[in-house]
């Protein structure tokens, strides 16, 4: 080596660690000044972060420094952490496709109608036999043996992309079904509570109003914010829907929320985007009870399902706990994904960022529901045999309630 490149060498290293530890730092005190829980769970951040600090600030790659870093926000236990490498494209891709884990086994349950993975062969019912193989490089195709429905196996190679993110538009879809016995099924789909959801639903309900009975299905609804408190006013109690607590009311509390503890906190209604939220927190010096409106002669009057899922996450679970706890709905399916937290995205030094929850989530009754699966009333099982059927199992499930329902039952 060159005596010109042995101090190239001195210089590059001391700088690279000073920006990692200059980016470490901003991430600790991003974490301590925004993470809603001054108690961190019980857990010891400064433990944690002096267990991860050194390794951090030594880390070789963006890469390795990335991987600690979530490792490191991880030890906080609870959903919405993430650790983002300045903007380049990552260096892994998965498939454009979802799958449940059956039996032990990653199994294809939907594919992207766009995606190269259906052209390359890959089928709902699709069973992986090697997990491991589906993420990998992004330049080269994923080797693939599936075991089909039938029983056979196939080699794919199918292409690495990225999908189902962001989420399609228009994230709210409506239908009418008529019965021959002349009832009518209304049928809502929403796939994102968005800025944009809660005119959507108003849209939708000047047509389901009239149904004799209601399908919502939320199953692959990934979150959003709080416009989904728009649709449970159609056919939930009026009144406290739920509490969004931050730091600074936290710390001035002796002990866990309780219900006096939210009796008096700032309410607020018709707080149907990101920034209305955000805004009615900072109002509310760190507390805010967002209402369920109430709506008067526009309410339902028929009958609710609430079809949920294991990708029922976020504010769909907020939904779903509200249908749950403050109407007479009736939930089909499995647990929700048990990721109820309100997050937000702070910037870091060099191009780093870090997402956190800012807002934890409580019932009006003083109960919390951060990141707890919301259970159904009525459990569907799902195996690889339906789905290679295409059987949609909780639909016909709430075909069934409704029937009852109409019978009086």
């Amino acid at each position: 080596m060159t005596l010109a490149a042995c101090v190239a060498a001195l210089l590059v290293a001391p700088a690279a660690a000073q920006d990692r530890a200059a980016v470490f730092d901003a991430l600790d005190t991003a974490v301590r000044t925004h993470f809603y829980d001054p108690h961190f769970g019980g857990r010891d951040w400064d433990a944690i972060g002096a267990r991860y600090r050194d390794d951090m600030v030594q880390a070789g790659t963006d890469a390795e420094f990335r991987t600690l870093g979530q490792g490191m926000l991880g030890e906080l236990g609870v959903s919405h952490v993430a650790l983002h490498a300045p903007a380049q494209a990552g260096p892994t891709l998965g498939l454009a496709a979802l799958t449940e884990d059956i039996d032990g086994s990653p199994v294809v349950i939907d594919i992207d109608p766009a995606s190269a993975a259906r052209a390359a062969g890959l089928r709902i019912g699709d069973r992986i036999v090697d997990a491991a193989a589906i993420r990998g490089p992004r330049d080269q195709p994923a080797a693939l043996t599936v075991e089909r429905c039938d029983g056979t196996q196939a080699q794919l190679a199918v292409p690495r992309e990225s999908a189902y993110w962001p989420p399609r538009e228009r994230t709210i879809g409506w239908s009418v079904l008529r019965r021959g016995d002349g009832r009518t099924v209304g049928y809502l789909r929403a796939d994102r509570f968005g800025d944009d959801a809660a005119g959507l639903i108003d849209e939708a309900m000047a047509t389901l109003g009239r149904t004799d009975g209601l399908i919502i299905d939320v199953r692959n609804n990934s979150g959003g914010n709080a416009s989904a408190l728009r649709l449970l006013a159609y056919f939930g109690t009026p009144g406290p829907g739920v509490a969004l607590l931050s730091r600074p009311f936290l710390e001035g509390l002796q002990g866990p929320v309780r219900a006096q503890d939210l009796a008096d906190i700032h309410r607020v209604a018709g707080a149907y985007t990101t920034e209305a939220v955000f805004a009615a927190v900072g109002e509310g010096d760190g507390a805010v009870m967002l209402m369920v409106e109430d709506i008067g002669a526009q309410r339902y009057a028929g009958p609710v399902v609430v079809l949920i899922g294991p990708e029922t996450g976020s504010a769909a679970e907020g939904f779903a706990w509200g249908a749950r706890e403050q109407s007479a709905a009736v939930l089909i399916g499995r647990p929700t994904a048990g990721a109820l937290l309100s997050a937000e995205r702070l910037d870091l030094p060099e191009g780093w960022a870090v997402t956190l929850p800012v807002h934890g989530t409580w019932g009006p009754d003083g109960r919390d529901y951060g990141d707890r699966p919301v259970p159904p009333h009525v459990v569907t099982v799902h195996t690889r045999e339906t789905i290679c059927r295409h059987d949609d199992v909780d639909l016909a499930a709430a075909t069934g309630v409704l029937e009852a329902a109409w019978r009086g039952e």
